[in-house]
């Protein structure tokens, strides 16, 4: 995401000063090349922060090269989790139970489904356009990690296909805390 904001200013920057007063517009390959010569970064999302996907810069013209491939009419939502090898990964109470619903709900986008995954619905208020912004087919359970605050990141693999029509090959982190039951609920989906 950083990356892509950063490319896509770097573009409007090159645009802007390449004008000359006589009007003359930078050549395509001067945009092309701020593209290529951003260097590589790996974006680290701050903590409980949900931004829409249609929000970002990454919707805009001259990232079409950097984009993801256009999706295939095949694209079928779905899940491949094989939730008996889960529980082990998923120790800790009803987290592989709350984190199935959860993927079911967003394969029928089902809202109350989803909503009563999390905490409460201050929680589940900001990640609500994951029901309606993306198609998804979930792959996998990749890490799990604990943390000594008592927050648990479980990493879930996922094919996407957006809104706009891109698939793309993803994962989506799942902050999980302890409710006031004394069970885990999803805190933030990053």
């Amino acid at each position: 995401m950083v990356l892509k904001i950063m490319q896509a200013a770097a573009v409007c920057l090159l645009l802007l000063t390449g004008c000359s007063a006589a009007g003359n517009a930078p050549q395509a390959s001067t945009a092309a090349s701020a593209i290529t010569a951003a260097p590589e970064a790996t974006p680290v999302p701050e903590a409980g922060a949900a931004q829409e996907p249609g929000s970002s810069a990454a919707s805009s013209p001259s990232e079409a090269a950097d984009s993801p491939e256009k999706a295939s009419a095949d694209f079928e939502p779905g899940m491949d989790i094989d939730w008996e090898a889960s529980q082990s990964q998923l120790q800790e109470q009803g987290m592989a139970e709350v984190l199935q619903t959860n993927l079911e709900a967003l394969l029928k986008q089902d809202q109350k489904a989803f909503n009563n995954t999390f905490l409460d619905q201050a929680h589940a208020d900001p990640f609500q356009f994951y029901l309606s912004y993306y198609q998804y087919y979930f792959t996998g359970i990749d890490d799990v990690t604990y943390f000594e605050s008592g927050n648990i990141n479980v990493t879930v693999r996922v094919d996407l296909l957006s809104e706009a029509g891109f698939e793309e090959n993803s994962a989506m982190t799942y902050t999980f805390q302890k409710s006031k039951e004394g069970g885990y609920k999803i805190a933030v989906i990053d």
